[in-house]
């Protein structure tokens, strides 16, 4: 393509398109816990009750909770319409849960941190350290890149007011 005065400013300068991931996120739960633990939300601008982590693009999302509703509909559906068209991964800081909001569906994904003999601690009743485990979090990052939700997840829980 020729290039001139017109076009020259709409054309990108440097094409640097990285496949999609999720956030990095660290190997230690417990040092995830401690920092989201006290951070305040965006919206309402107080510490969230029970915060949960958008794992697209970092957003901390206060949930189940009225402070951030507006004409019924939460703070988590509302930000998975902007991140995500619809679709959002959380990481639901209290208990270590993935949740997967598409449009009026709540999936429970399960936990991509778990224990030494590689289980989840749901809710983290047991209080053992906690750790990031890559095949887990690949996969969920796979079953994102790839749209797939829906052919996978066969056991939605609810819908997304359930959650919000």
């Amino acid at each position: 393509m020729p290039h001139s005065p017109l076009t020259d400013p709409l054309m990108p300068l440097v094409q640097n398109w990285g496949r999609p991931r999720l956030l990095t996120l660290p190997r230690l739960y417990g040092k995830l816990y401690l920092h989201y633990r006290h951070v305040k939300c965006k919206v309402c601008r107080g510490v969230p009750h029970d915060p949960a982590l958008c794992l697209v693009c970092g957003q901390l999302v206060c949930v189940r909770s009225q402070c951030c509703q507006w004409l019924n509909t939460g703070e988590c559906t509302k930000h998975a319409q902007k991140c995500g068209a619809g679709t959002a991964i959380y990481l639901v800081i209290m208990s270590s849960t993935v949740v997967i909001i598409r449009g009026e569906r709540v999936y429970l994904w399960g936990s991509v941190y778990l224990d030494q003999h590689d289980e989840e601690d749901i809710d983290l009743k047991r209080g053992k350290p906690l750790y990031l485990s890559e095949t887990r979090y690949n996969c969920l990052n796979q079953q994102w890149i790839s749209h797939s939700f829906d052919h996978t997840l066969k056991r939605w829980a609810g819908t997304s007011s359930s959650f919000n």
